[in-house]
C-alpha cells in the first residue's frame, strides 16, 4: 500500500515511508508416504497432509524438529524478474486458466504477461493507460474475460480482457468514491463488484451487463478511516474489509452489505490486506503491526480466532490462499515473501524460510489456479514468479 498522509481531506503522497498514515500515528518437515510437497525453485519443502498432533509434555522440542529442517530450506525465485513498469508494482492477479497475469503500478498503468512458458514471460501487448494516478488494485472476474481495476484518481474500470492483447474500456470509469480506490474485487459468480475506498466506504456495483454498471444500495459506512481491502467469501453471502482504522470486518452481501456483529479484534494497525480460503471457512488479515491473523468464519456472525502469524519485520501488505486452501502466502515490507500451513484447528505455521528476492517492498502475491506458480509485485518495480510445484 503507498505511503500517504492526510492532507485535506485527500491522501498525497509522502516520501517517508510505504505505509499509509494519519496525522496522529501510523496509518502483508519431515515428509512421509501421505505427504504435500511444496517445491520453491528446485528445492522441495514437504508438510503432512494432516496437521500433526502436539508433542506431549515429555518431548517438548519435538515439534520444532520438522521446522527447524525445513527452515534450513533454501529459497530461489523462478528466472528473471518481469520488468515494464516504471514505478512501484502494487497489484498482480492471474487469470484463470493460469497463463495470463495482469499488474497495476504506481506507474499508472495496467500490464499484461504471457506467463504460456513461466521461465520465458513476456508482456503481451502495450500498457493500458487511462487513469490519472496509481493504480492500486486489479482483479479478473471468474470467467477471465473482464478486468476490474482501482486507482487513487477515484476511479474504477472495466476491461474487456477477452483478447489481452486489446483491452478495451466497457464502459466510462465507475464514479462516485469521494477518495483513491484501493481494493476491488470480484464476486465467484461475476454478477458483483466490490470497492473499497479512502473515503471510508464500500461501493458494490451489479456488473451483469458489463458496459452497464448498476450501484446496488447506498455506499456503505462502518470503518472510520480508509478501506484498503475487500474480498468475498466463496459462496458470496459474506464480504470480508481491512482498513486503516485497524479493524476487519464482516458484511453481509445479501442485505446488502448489512454488518455482521462488530469489528474483529487485535490487529493495532492498519490493516492492509483480508482474503478468504477457497471454500470461505477461513480470513486471514495482513497488518502494520507486522502479524497475520487468521480466522474460522463458518458462522460469520462468531468468528474465531485460530492465531497469529509473526515472522515478518514490517507491515505485512498482501495475503493469498493457494487453490486448495492450504498454504497461505504473504508479502511484506520487510522485502520477503513467507508461506504458512494453514489448517482449520491450529495457528498458522510457517514453510520454510522467507522467499527473498526483491528490494523493496512487497506489495502483492497471488497463487496460479493451479497451485504451481505464486507471483509478486513489489515497490522495486518488478515481479517475481516462484515455482510451487506439489
Amino acid at each position: 500500500m503507498p505511503s500517504r498522509a492526510r492532507r485535506r481531506g485527500r491522501l498525497t503522497p509522502c516520501c517517508c515511508t510505504d505505509r499509509l498514515r494519519t496525522q496522529a500515528a501510523p496509518t502483508r518437515v519431515s515428509g512421509c508416504c501421505c505427504a504435500i510437497g511444496l517445491t520453491v525453485a528446485n528445492t522441495v519443502l514437504a508438510f503432512p497432509r494432516h496437521p500433526a498432533r502436539p508433542a506431549a509434555a515429555s518431548d517438548p522440542g519435538s515439534t520444532n524438529k520438522a521446522a527447524n529442517a525445513a527452515a534450513k530450506t533454501a529459497a530461489a525465485s523462478l528466472g528473471q524478474p518481469l520488468l515494464g513498469h516504471t514505478d512501484r508494482v502494487y497489484s498482480v492477479a492471474f487469470r484463470p486458466g493460469g497463463h495470463v497475469l495482469a499488474s497495476g503500478s504506481a506507474d499508472q498503468m495496467v500490464r499484461f504477461w504471457d506467463l504460456t512458458d513461466p521461465l520465458r514471460p513476456k508482456p503481451i501487448g502495450s500498457p493500458f493507460s487511462g487513469h490519472t494516478d496509481t493504480v492500486y488494485s486489479v482483479a479478473f472476474s471468474p470467467d477471465g474475460n473482464l478486468l476490474a481495476d482501482a486507482s487513487a484518481d477515484q476511479k474504477a474500470r472495466l476491461l474487456n480482457v477477452t483478447d489481452p492483447a486489446k483491452p478495451a474500456l466497457l464502459s466510462r470509469p465507475v464514479t462516485g468514491h469521494t477518495d483513491a480506490v484501493f481494493s476491488v474485487a470480484f464476486s465467484p459468480s461475476g454478477e458483483l463488484l466490490a470497492a473499497g475506498s479512502g473515503d471510508r466506504t464500500i461501493r458494490l456495483w451489479r456488473v451483469t451487463h458489463p458496459a452497464h454498471p448498476v450501484l446496488v444500495g447506498k455506499p456503505v459506512f462502518g470503518h472510520t478511516d480508509a478501506v484498503l481491502s475487500v474480498a468475498f467469501s466463496h459462496d458470496e453471502s459474506v464480504m470480508g474489509s481491512g482498513g486503516s482504522d485497524h479493524a476487519v470486518r464482516l458484511w453481509n452481501v445479501a442485505d446488502p452489505l448489512a454488518p455482521i456483529g462488530p469489528a474483529l479484534p487485535g490487529h493495532t494497525d492498519r490493516v492492509y490486506t483480508v482474503a478468504f480460503s477457497p471454500n470461505g471457512h477461513l480470513l486471514a488479515s495482513g497488518s502494520g503491526d507486522h502479524t497475520i491473523r487468521l480466522w474460522k468464519v463458518t458462522d460469520p456472525a462468531h468468528p474465531v480466532l485460530l492465531g497469529s502469524a509473526t515472522g515478518h519485520r514490517d507491515a505485512v501488505n498482501t495475503v493469498a490462499f493457494s487453490p486448495d486452501g492450504q498454504v497461505l502466502a504473504s508479502g511484506s515490507s520487510d522485502r520477503t515473501i513467507r508461506l504458512w500451513r494453514v489448517t482449520e484447528s491450529a495457528n498458522p505455521a510457517p514453510v520454510g524460510q522467507p522467499l527473498t528476492g526483491h528490494r523493496d517492498a512487497v506489495h502483492s502475491v497471488d497463487f496460479s489456479p493451479d497451485g504451481k506458480l505464486l507471483a509478486s509485485g513489489s515497490a522495486d518495480q518488478t515481479i517475481r514468479l516462484w515455482k510451487l510445484s506439489r
